[in-house]
């Protein structure tokens, strides 16, 4: 009676095993059935488009239902012949060892080049697998990629024919058709506002000073800035400012000026980082506003320390930062939402880029499109985003641009390169900082 040994048949469970996760990946296996080292190859495929590229990975398998030498929860070895290690070693494309248990459907994979360049590791010929990182599954589909095809010129995704509307960063701005230029005395932009405090009234901040003129939005005679000025008043437009291009730089320092006096009654101004941020609350209770969704959003919130929950370990603001630009004849002011960080609501946290690092890190567009739309819901005056208040420009709303072309989301996949987008959680006043930064973002929304 004829039989297939039971060696023969778990080696057939490892192949079939391998083929199986490959197609779970979205690529195409192709068996060898005469082999002297190498059971199969792997081939591309983009699992958009279904297109394959000629890109090529070659695979040996070993497959056993015992446990591999060394193998515990953690990893496992396995010690290669010579032959065999000089034969992937010659190959001009990858070669991965697969090691597997058919029974229990479990593979990992090692890339042979990449482990046996190390001189010493070639000669021992033992391959260190770990079990956690290199699970041959479909979660190993954008490393083989990255190996097989490292330019991306294979599996560049293709956008396709598809209707999409596009929601841009550039809000919309109204300008005043008019800008006033007074004559002043004062040479030092502190004097002015010294001079304002002096005077009395709101202080403005939508000025700017230069060439022994006040430039304002609005005639300073009518403002808390009428004793920083003598001498008549004149009108500019604020159009022929912006077509001629050396004037438009003037015109763009007095908008920032604007925009941070449109917002001062809830924003302070931080001169290092040239960011507005969000004001801390008088008794440091947690601020909300809402968002362009309506859901409440934390725009300061204080963090305690672990080791002592009464007391703050530090503070964290909605912040933005923002640019105005002139295009086609149309006012636009990007935005770029970001954070900051402070010890008690007033003074920079000594850990501020480290904080700021770690939340950039978990930052996904998700999370700045919707901090980019609650600025500029916030800066629109959208009812019961925050008590009404007059503003200098007119904040209209974010442009949108319709597009014939796209990429589907499921063909975005995480790049396996970033190993970590944690960071240290670090509290001030604390002995030590300890691991698991643990904000999926900056700001939560509250239901």
């Amino acid at each position: 009676m004829k039989k297939i040994d039971n060696s023969a048949h778990i080696g057939d469970s490892g192949i079939a095993l391998i083929h199986q996760q490959v197609n779970k990946m979205g690529f195409a296996w192709h068996e060898r059935k005469l082999d002297a080292g190498i059971d199969g190859e792997i081939e591309l495929r983009n699992t958009v488009t279904g297109e394959v590229a000629n890109r090529l990975i070659m695979v040996q398998s070993k497959a056993s239902e015992r446990p591999f030498p060394g193998e515990n929860d953690r990893g496992f070895h396995y010690l290669c012949k010579d032959a065999d290690v000089n034969y992937w070693m010659s190959a001009e494309v990858p070669v991965l060892l697969v090691c597997s248990h058919p029974n229990t459907g479990e593979a990992w994979w090692m890339h042979v080049q990449a482990w046996f360049s190390d001189p010493a590791q070639r000669a021992s010929g033992r391959i260190d697998f770990d079990k956690t990182t290199q699970r041959f599954d479909s979660t190993a589909a954008q490393r083989l990629l990255n190996l097989a095809d490292p330019h991306g010129q294979a599996h560049t995704t293709v956008a396709t024919f598809k209707t999409e509307t596009l929601t841009s960063n550039l809000l919309t701005i109204g300008v005043p058709a008019l800008i006033y230029r007074t004559p002043t005395h004062l040479r030092d932009v502190r004097d002015v506002y010294q001079r304002q405090r002096v005077t009395g009234g709101n202080i403005r901040y939508d000025f700017i000073l230069r060439d022994g003129h006040l430039y304002t939005w609005l005639s300073p005679q009518a403002t808390a800035l009428c004793d920083a000025v003598d001498g008549a008043t004149d009108a500019l437009s604020s159009q022929d400012l912006a077509a001629d291009h050396d004037q438009r730089r003037l015109l763009v320092h007095l908008l920032n000026q604007a925009l941070r006096h449109d917002i001062a009654s809830d924003c302070d101004w931080h001169p290092g980082r040239k960011i507005v941020y969000f004001r801390a609350t008088e008794d440091l209770q947690p601020r909300k506003i809402r968002s362009a969704s309506g859901r409440a959003r934390l725009v300061f919130n204080p963090k305690p320390k672990k080791s002592a929950p009464d007391q703050i370990s530090y503070c964290q603001h909605a912040a933005l930062h923002w640019q105005f630009l002139y295009l086609d004849d149309q006012w636009y002011c990007g935005l770029t939402p970001t954070y900051h960080y402070t010890r008690d609501g007033q003074r920079d946290s000594l850990f501020l880029s480290d904080l700021l690092a770690g939340i950039k890190r978990l930052d996904r567009n998700p999370a700045v499109y919707h901090q980019t739309r609650m600025w500029a819901t916030y800066l629109h005056g959208d009812h019961d985003v925050l008590d009404p208040r007059e503003t200098v420009l007119d904040y209209g709303e974010l442009a949108t641009f319709d597009a014939d072309r796209g990429i589907d989301d499921t063909a975005w996949l995480a790049d396996p390169r970033v190993q970590d987008l944690g960071t240290d959680n670090v509290e001030e006043g604390d002995d030590a900082a300890g691991p698991g930064f643990d904000e999926p973002a900056l700001f939560e929304v509250e239901a």
